[in-house]
């Protein structure tokens, strides 16, 4: 009787150690998504823009925080492989699959024409003096 206490004990625990390494790569795979790499990306760095390699509105976007002496993050999607998935995370995010998408300190500013505005307005440099 003792020994068939301890193969239930010993079988029943397997079971829960199977059921958490599975429950653990699907939490770690949810933490990989494509929408968990934007909101990351987005509230662990003081400016991201969301570009395209060869894209000239992009360019231009860094070109912006080169002369103001900043270094955003920069997530240039034609050279990932999973750029078209968060492309539609931002989508569903700020409405606009267009590139760059540029955020500061959390808040998103938009597309080039838009960072550009921000700057000739004053807004881009009260968002980055905060912090």
């Amino acid at each position: 009787m003792l020994r068939r206490s301890r193969l239930i004990l010993t079988l029943f625990g397997a079971v829960l150690v199977v059921l958490g390494i599975g429950n653990a790569l699907r939490l770690a795979k949810a933490n990989n998504s494509p929408s968990a790499f934007v909101q990351n990306a987005i509230f662990s760095n003081k400016i991201v823009v969301f570009s395209k390699s060869y894209c000239p509105y992009c360019l231009r976007a860094k070109r912006i925080f080169s002369e103001l002496n900043e270094k955003p993050y920069v997530v240039e999607l034609d050279l990932r492989d999973d750029g078209a998935k968060i492309q539609y995370v931002l989508l569903d995010l700020v409405g606009r699959s267009t590139v760059p998408q540029v955020f500061v300190n959390g808040k998103h500013i938009g597309g080039s024409d838009d960072l550009r505005d921000a700057v000739k307005n004053g807004t881009l440099q009260s968002l980055l003096a905060v912090r």
